[in-house]
């Protein structure tokens, strides 16, 4: 069942198409006092989008929810035990994960004569494949579709911890038990 942001309302189009996702990169304008979140896919297309503190922290709600889904995390009783397996999988999921790689310019931007959109509302949906599907819903009803795998859902959701984290939201925002490390399992003993 998808998880909704507020407000619920349904996007009219369904963007981008059948293009793969190629880059997601977030970063803080104090002068908006937002998080730019710009996508770019695989055909060369690009799309900005304006997310409020108010929407990051019902979206980290709904991605939690959707994290939580995994069957191991269902069999630990102990919140401890969660918090521990949340978090080893969150740094495993990041360990191969480049987020030192700047946003690579030249893209369509499909957003150029509007500006960014800001997002309204959405829904976070766990499909059968193991992917999520995140769909955006604008200000000026249109919709942004993507999907991301459990490398790229962890990779998201680090992006946004550290984006709060510079903008000084104050969201408290964590995957697990953050001080979990990942075992190195290139090592036998």
């Amino acid at each position: 069942m998808p998880q909704k942001m507020p407000p619920d309302q349904k996007p009219k189009a369904a963007e981008p198409g059948a293009a793969s996702l190629h880059q997601i990169t977030m970063s803080f304008s104090p002068e908006e006092d937002r998080i730019l979140l710009r996508i770019s896919t695989t055909d060369g297309s690009e799309y900005q989008l304006w997310l409020t503190r108010r929407f990051i922290r019902v979206l980290w709600g709904a991605l939690l929810q959707t994290l939580e889904r995994d069957p191991e995390l269902k069999k630990a009783v102990m919140p401890e035990v969660k918090d521990a397996i949340m978090g080893m999988r969150h740094q495993e999921a990041l360990a191969s994960s480049d987020f030192e790689q700047p946003h690579q310019d030249g893209k369509r931007n499909l957003t150029s004569n509007t500006g960014p959109l800001i997002v309204t509302g959405g829904t976070v949906t766990p499909m059968k494949n193991g992917t999520t599907r995140l769909t955006f819903a604008t200000a000026d009803g249109k919709g942004i579709n993507f999907s991301l795998d459990e490398k790229l859902l962890h990779a998201t959701c680090h992006l946004i911890i550290s984006t709060t984290q510079k903008a000084e939201w104050d969201l408290d925002l964590m995957i697990g038990d953050p001080t979990v490390i990942a075992a190195d399992k290139s090592v036998i003993h």
